[in-house]
């Protein structure tokens, strides 16, 4: 037996003490409470007795990353309920996925399997992570059983330590292969290239593919859209070579593609096309983001003798490696939805964490207008876009229209459907607007309902909650009713300016009506109205959302991101309000804070025709202000982590740009600004040299210091911030530090996976952060072709060191648990027999029904020996009556005044001497 708490056992000794002093009137009563008592302090103790038992706990560890065939990743499920067909009452089931990270599908317990649900990331396989998770499933000291369904390929961790733990623990592994076939699997199995050169320099990189057999293969070596080579070569069994050159034209990243394909149905075409980044030496241009190619502000930028590369926002993708072959991001005017939430996701990041610059200009598309209001960028710009009460010229009355069709209910994840973010967006807009401002709001499916009446904002403001809380109801939105309804909330209103947004569904916008003939009447009474349709411009009724806002005379917005919604609302919002872009003949005001800008001071007053209405944020440095009402930035910076960021407010190059464009020293004044984002370039001292390599999918950093130094450089330790991600995904940082591995060498390694890519920084103490060259792997290691038999080899050593094996029937893993005895605690019990024995107490204190006598069944002699039984129980009454009598004689006083009864007459009986024989009885009935 075992006591979980055995402290509560001295409770025992107080206790009997209580019952010694309180000592009851018989020993069995005594011994009734004693018993009661020492059930009660054993069952505080929580004892626990061992008991055999097979019962125990199955997890099953499921591979969901890419190298696993699609066809067997559905084929899981009905694995796993084979598996618990053959379960027990007290057995349990638990279900983990792994891939990048390992992940609890299902909690140890009954009842079949939902299915998988949780994203695990499919380019890696951390089969380690998977057994570890699993083991701390089963519980200590009780039986498992582990059944792995994979292809035992695995990255990360080795699984060796985590089948060690299992071993030690007597947790078995087994195994059920699922792989994919590899026969006629041509490859490139790596590109070998320098990770950085020097401009103009010349360089060889070799293309390394796997053939099964021999076979003529199709190859294609490209820089970026730029084929270099192209061929086909008749290779052998195994490792071919194919050598490429290229020249380094300028400072930058390149980025190169190899692509193969054999002659035969190759099984596993994912590892055809691998590519590989060179990082090229030098002072990196300056990006100028503009609509057109012959900006002024660009032309003005290169006389200043600044390297400038000018595109158009469809020709920029935004990845990490494409952002790494520029010192700065220059944004001249371009509306925040050209760039794209991922695109701003990772010039934010990018900016934050390697020390690079961006700058913004204003203009009818930037700013608030542009829908930079709570966008990725809005977090790291020194001036806050909101619409302050006190700078309204003009009162707006807005009726907000929200699809709540069935399609409104799907998840946009985080836990949130589209119908959430529409919300969102609304309460968004409802923040946004001063208190003298109108909202109402309108739910519509098939017919209008209206959630909001309207009415002021400041009354408003508390129907927000209501706002938030409304739900998809399914079925369509009929696009007219919900027109009709808003145009006639609106025609009660006396603002200035009434506008109407209609959210709704590009792909599932019915009974548009006759909403031709009820706009041209909105545009008659002054009413506008936007479109945010959710979806893209291809689907179904997005040309009728587009006509509708091009009729209404507002603006049309697609995203097929419902995470883009809150601030397409936003953006609108802005645009209709008017009052964020002021078009007036401004004066502009140089402070002191300008001098840590440029030197470029004007001899005379300078005036812009037009800016975007800012405020300064906190901690912001402020260089140039407006001389009007509302003092506002037009030249704001600040540092964004380890970047800069500054902000012109002004048209840069437009018809609000103003005088200020006829200054001599205009050219001057933008170059400084530009100067002064980007930084100066970073230069390591003579006795230190950083470089980079790649080995074995971990990216090495290594720091070169002076061996003939005559004391450390630095006081801390040098670290590593990794910015990592995927096109079109938000990117991740990390933070490592370098350790020492000489004496005049520090090293930080960076692990890489699947298709992202990586761009590492190092922050030397007391210098500026220095940036590295972007790294990848050639593709995802889940498709590198593998050496055979590999993953099966892998899964036998892991299943030989544990005891277990191949698992052939899935229902039948139950019988091979072993016997084993666990531990179950009866401290219920004891209560249970407490409470009984203390029922037992009470019986016998009340009635002495323990006590007495038992009643027998008598037998012939029985009877016999009965009918004698009265005639000498009455003799030896009459003897012994006798016996008392001759030894106690009676005085004759007392025989004559004894009880004041005469002699010869006898006592009659009176009420006490019936209470005395009473409690005669009662003792001796208790006395048995």
């Amino acid at each position: 037996m075992v006591f979980y708490h055995p402290i509560w056992i001295i409770l025992a000794v107080p206790m009997l003490l209580v019952l010694y002093v309180m000592n009851l009137s018989t020993r069995l009563l005594n011994g009734l409470r004693c018993v009661v008592v020492i059930l009660l302090v054993l069952a505080l103790c929580r004892p626990a007795i061992r008991l055999p038992g097979r019962e125990g706990t199955v997890v099953v560890v499921a591979d969901r990353s890419e190298s696993i065939p699609p066809e067997k990743l559905s084929r899981q499920r009905d694995m796993i309920e084979l598996v618990r067909s053959g379960m027990g009452e007290s057995d349990k089931l638990a279900v983990v996925a792994f891939g990048r990270e390992a992940v609890l599908e299902r909690a140890p317990q009954a009842g079949p399997f939902g299915g998988f649900i949780s994203e695990v990331g499919p380019d890696q396989s951390s089969l380690c992570e998977g057994l570890d998770l699993a083991l701390s499933l089963v519980p200590r000291g009780d039986v498992g059983r582990l059944l792995v369904l994979s292809d035992g390929r695995w990255t990360g961790r080795d699984p060796a330590a985590a089948a060690m733990r299992a071993a030690m623990r007597g947790i078995p592994i087994d195994h059920r292969v699922q792989e994919r076939s590899s026969i006629n699997d041509v490859a490139v199995q790596r590109v070998e290239a320098p990770q950085q050169v020097a401009p103009g320099e010349a360089y060889i990189m070799t293309g390394w593919i796997v053939c099964p057999v021999q076979q003529e293969v199709s190859f294609e070596f490209r820089n970026r859209d730029r084929v270099l080579a192209a061929g086909k070569r008749n290779m052998a069994p195994g490792l071919n070579r194919l050598l490429f050159r290229d020249i380094a034209e300028e400072a930058g990243t390149r980025r190169y593609t190899l692509t193969v394909s054999g002659t035969a149905d190759d099984p596993l075409p994912e590892n055809n096309r691998a590519r590989v980044l060179v990082g090229v030496a030098g002072t990196r241009p300056l990006l100028c983001l503009t609509y057109s190619e012959q900006s002024g502000l660009a032309g003005l930028l290169r006389k200043g003798r600044l390297d400038i590369k000018v595109r158009r926002p469809a020709a920029c993708r935004w990845t990490l490696e494409d952002l790494s072959g520029y010192s700065g991001v220059l944004v001249e005017n371009v509306s925040a939805n050209d760039i794209g939430s991922a695109g701003m996701e990772n010039i934010a990041a990018w900016v934050e964490k390697t020390g690079n610059g961006l700058m913004l200009t204003g203009g009818g598309r930037s700013y608030g207008p542009g829908g930079y209001f709570k966008s990725p960028l809005d977090r790291i710009i020194p001036v806050s876009m909101e619409l302050r009460q006190e700078h309204r010229k003009f009162s707006l009355a807005m009726v907000i229209a929200l699809d709540r069709s069935g399609s409104m209910a799907a998840s946009a994840g985080g836990g949130k459907t589209k119908m959430d973010l529409a919300n969102i967006g609304s309460a968004q807009v409802l923040d946004l607007l001063s208190d003298n401002d109108e909202i109402g709001v309108i739910a519509v499916d098939s017919m209008p309902h209206t959630v909001v009446e309207m009415n002021t904002v400041a009354r408003n403001r508390s129907e927000r909650r209501k706002i938030l809380s409304i739900e998809s109801m399914g079925g369509g939105i009929f696009v007219y009713e919900a027109l009709v309804a808003a145009a006639k909330m609106l025609s009660k209103s006396q603002a200035g300016t009434r506008h109407i947004i209609l959210f709704a569904d590009a792909a599932d916008s019915e009974e548009p009506g006759g909403y031709v003939d009820l706009l041209k009447k909105c545009a008659a009474a002054g009413i506008t109205v936007s479109v945010v349709g959710l979806g893209t411009v291809r689907d179904c009724d997005a040309g009728l959302l587009k006509d509708i806002a091009k009729r209404g005379n507002g603006q049309c917005f697609f995203t097929d991101k419902p995470r883009e919604i809150p601030r397409l609302f936003a953006q609108d919002t802005f645009s209709v309000a008017r009052s964020s872009f002021v078009e007036d003949m401004t004066p502009l005001k140089f402070t002191a804070g300008f001098a840590t800008l440029s030197d470029a001071l004007p001899e005379t007053l300078l005036r812009v025709a037009g800016y975007n209405l800012c405020y300064l944020k906190p901690a912001a440095n402020l260089a140039v202000v407006t001389v009007d009402e509302y003092k506002a930035p037009v030249v704001a910076s600040w540092q964004a982590g380890s970047g800069r960021v500054l902000c012109y407010t002004g048209e840069a190059d437009g018809k609000f740009t103003g005088p200020i464009a006829k200054w001599a020293k205009v050219g001057d004044f933008f170059t400084s600004l530009a100067r002064w984002t980007i930084g100066d370039p970073v230069k390591l001292p003579r006795n230190m040299m950083l470089t980079q390599r790649m080995a074995g999918g971990i990216c090495r950093i290594e720091l070169h210091l002076d061996p003939e130094r005559d004391k450390e450089p630095f006081t801390g330790t040098p670290t590593v911030s990794i910015l990592r991600g995927e096109s079109g995904s938000t990117p991740t940082t990390h933070m490592t530090t370098m350790y020492a591995e000489s004496a005049d060498l520090l090293v930080g390694e960076v692990p890489l996976a699947g298709r992202e890519t990586a761009l590492a920084t190092v922050e030397i103490p007391r210098m500026r952060p220095v940036v590295m060259s972007p790294v990848c792997l050639p593709y995802s290691p889940e498709f590198k072709p593998p050496r055979k038999d590999r993953g099966v080899r892998s899964l036998d050593e892991l299943a030989s060191a544990t005891g277990g094996g191949p698992r052939t029937d899935l229902a039948g893993i139950w019988g091979e648990l072993p016997t084993h005895t666990r531990l179950a605690e009866i401290s219920h019990w004891l209560l249970l027999l407490a409470a009984g024995v203390f029922l037992l107490e009470i019986l016998q204190r009340r009635t002495g029904a323990i006590t007495a006598r038992r009643v027998r069944f008598p037998t012939r002699a029985g009877k016999e020996a009965e009918k004698e039984e009265p005639a000498r129980k009455a003799g030896s009454r009459r003897r012994a009556r006798r016996k008392k009598e001759a030894a106690q004689p009676v005085a004759p006083e007392a025989a004559e005044a004894g009880d004041g009864t005469p002699p010869g007459q006898e006592r009659k009986a009176s009420h006490l001497d019936a209470m005395r024989r009473a409690r005669e009885r009662a003792r001796r009935r208790t006395d048995r």
